[in-house]
């Protein structure tokens, strides 16, 4: 049951693929300390998370992406290169169509930020269908097609503004809770300063030296495998080299976590979450409850902070 709020808030949901489950586990957070959301403003996966939560199509949704593995994911598309894109995500969203409603109709506030492959211009689509506004948000340029909404060619709204605190304040919210899904970017760590120089492990033979007990044997043994097996993580580290896909995920979440920095030093949110979900893959969906789980602790971690200052 929500309870009564002084103020309304806004959830601000950002941007993430896969990581969009803990989008699903903050919104199950709130359920549970009842507080709702008067404004929701996603971007990409936050977009398509809020829009399926609004039209009543979250289950469906929940369904649908918990099926999606790597490679079986593509018998849910269209693989037609053209558009600027090698999916048509068409077929994927027609699946959910008998949900639609039109934005103006929803009983919360939305809005999903796509961006304009002609200008550049982040572009905030606030009426008409919920199901073209969150496809739009959600084309990730050169995987899935653009979408043509009115005179515009659109694309992910993550290029713009993977975070829309701007957007959910625009609707009217007086508190905005911002869900940032790469503030913590998976970054390819393994190559962070590696030693320039790697010494040999010096083996040394305990066997042979009289006075040492089979414990300490072991406890010697066992310390110089350690060492070992971290030097040669060490050398495999040094002569290692970044793979396309790696760098490709690892640009993509730089690139989006220093673009949400710069936008909320210019537009704070008032509550921000920031999941640690480096680990998680764009397409790992199949980790549905793990990250769920993550968004809900985080949301319960802040509910302190968020309670004061929608009653304060």
């Amino acid at each position: 049951m929500a309870k009564t709020q002084k103020k309304t808030l806004g959830l601000a949901l950002g941007s993430g693929a896969a990581r969009g489950w803990a989008h699903v586990g903050v919104l199950k957070a709130l359920d549970e300390i009842g507080v709702k959301p008067t404004v929701i403003a996603g971007c990409s996966v936050g977009a398509l998370v809020g829009g399926a939560h609004l039209i009543g199509a979250l289950e469906e949704f929940e369904s649908w992406a918990r099926s999606l593995k790597p490679l079986s994911a593509l018998d849910k598309f269209s693989l037609k290169v053209r558009r600027g894109g090698f999916i048509d995500a068409e077929p994927a969203f027609a699946a959910f169509r008998e949900f639609d409603r039109n934005i103006e109709d929803l009983p919360v506030k939305f809005g999903a930020v796509a961006t304009d492959l002609a200008n550049g211009e982040e572009i905030h689509l606030t009426r008409g269908s919920v199901i073209d506004a969150v496809r739009a948000s959600s084309a990730i340029p050169v995987v899935f097609h653009a979408v043509r909404h009115h005179d515009r060619w659109l694309v992910d709204g993550a290029l713009a503004n993977p975070a829309p605190v701007s957007l959910a304040r625009k609707l009217g919210a007086d508190v905005v809770l911002c869900v940032d899904l790469n503030a913590v970017p998976r970054a390819l760590d393994r190559f962070d300063a590696p030693p320039p120089n790697v010494p040999a492990v010096i083996e040394a033979n305990t066997a042979a030296q009289p006075g040492i007990t089979g414990a300490v044997a072991k406890l010697i043994e066992d310390t110089q495998t350690a060492i070992k097996r971290q030097f040669d993580f060490a050398r495999a580290r040094k002569d290692a080299s970044p793979q396309l896909f790696e760098t490709t995920y690892a640009a993509s979440d730089i690139f989006q976590m220093h673009l949400a920095k710069a936008r909320m030093r210019a537009e704070p949110p008032d509550v921000l979450l920031r999941p640690d979900m480096r680990d998680a893959m764009p397409t790992a969906f199949d980790r549905a409850d793990e990250f769920i789980e993550i968004g809900y602790r985080a949301m319960m971690d802040e509910r302190g902070k968020l309670d004061v200052l929608l009653n304060n």
